[in-house]
């Protein structure tokens, strides 16, 4: 299941097909993952992936090939609880709530 924007995808398929063309830049910031939020392998490869490696808030950017990216030039000036970072509590509070 993926996320609708706004009737551009049907399930994914444009973002799915977008992510696999040769030479496509990888997504490496919450913003971008948000739209895939919906798909349980990714909230645990790209959040959980942070949460593995000892973070207790979600960063501006995570790249799981590189932890250590930025484009700042130094990890140092990256927010470490990124407003775009709470796309899981929502997904997860909208659709498993009871």
């Amino acid at each position: 299941m993926r996320l609708d924007l706004g009737g551009v995808s049907d399930d994914g398929d444009v973002l799915d097909r977008a992510a696999a063309m040769p030479g496509a830049v990888g997504m490496v910031t919450p913003y971008m993952y948000h739209h895939y939020v919906q798909a349980p392998d990714v909230l645990r490869t790209y959040w959980g992936g942070m949460a593995n490696e000892g973070a207790d808030t979600f960063r501006e950017q995570y790249n799981p090939e590189n932890p250590n990216e930025s484009p700042y030039g130094g990890t140092i000036v990256l927010s470490d609880c990124h407003a775009w970072s709470c796309a899981p509590a929502y997904f997860l509070r909208k659709h498993f709530e009871k």
